[in-house]
């Protein structure tokens, strides 16, 4: 079963079950909500387009990439639930196969290099969702849910989110990431200048 050719009728007929099935897994805001779902699943479309990826494989990556988060290795374990729940539906090897090997590689903390334009584009459309205002936004969420300072955000854009344009493969994505770069590095200077403006002298 190609994913060109009778996969996309047979996908549009599994395709609520599998939105459910995932959206059930995530609270639907939150730094990894279903919102990050949405806005990166949204961004792979663009981006699969532009580089002429399989978008079929694209969209259910998306969908599953963070769908079980309870260990340091969530890319590996989100790969293998999904390899085996598009098995067990009827996807072909070479589709479950596909979104697989995208998902086990998309972290950045998994150390896995995206070998497949797929894994590729899922790297970077998760990467690009924790860069410019959309990244901001997702590092106050992720402060806010375990109770840190401020003086971390700044350190969290510094150290990691400042840094993720490197790490990114296609030129589309690199496109995207020049705004949003921009964007950060506008914000941690305006942000340093009022906690500076508001700091009290001991």
């Amino acid at each position: 079963m190609s994913s060109s050719g009778q996969c996309s009728s047979f996908y549009k007929g599994a395709i609520r079950y599998i939105e459910a099935m995932c959206k059930a897994a995530f609270d639907d805001v939150g730094s990894h909500g279903w919102e990050h779902v949405e806005r990166v699943r949204a961004l792979c479309k663009k981006i699969g387009e532009k580089e002429g990826a399989d978008l079929l494989v694209l969209d259910l990556a998306a969908l599953f990439h963070d769908v079980i988060r309870v260990s340091e290795d969530h890319a590996m374990q989100s790969a293998e639930f999904a390899r085996s729940v598009l098995s067990t539906m009827g996807f072909g090897d070479n589709i479950c196969s596909a979104v697989h090997e995208a998902i086990a590689s998309h972290s950045y903390t998994s150390g896995r290099v995206p070998k497949s334009l797929e894994a590729k584009v899922l790297s970077d459309a998760d990467k690009l969702d924790a860069m410019g205002a959309t990244g901001i936004y997702r590092t106050i969420q992720y402060n806010t849910e375990r109770a840190l300072p401020p003086a971390r955000i700044l350190e969290h854009v510094r150290k990691k989110l400042l840094n993720l344009p490197s790490l990114l493969h296609t030129n589309s994505a690199k496109e995207i990431a020049k705004r949003r770069i921009a964007i950060m590095e506008h914000y941690v200077q305006c942000f340093e200048e009022e906690l500076l403006e508001t700091s009290i002298s001991r």
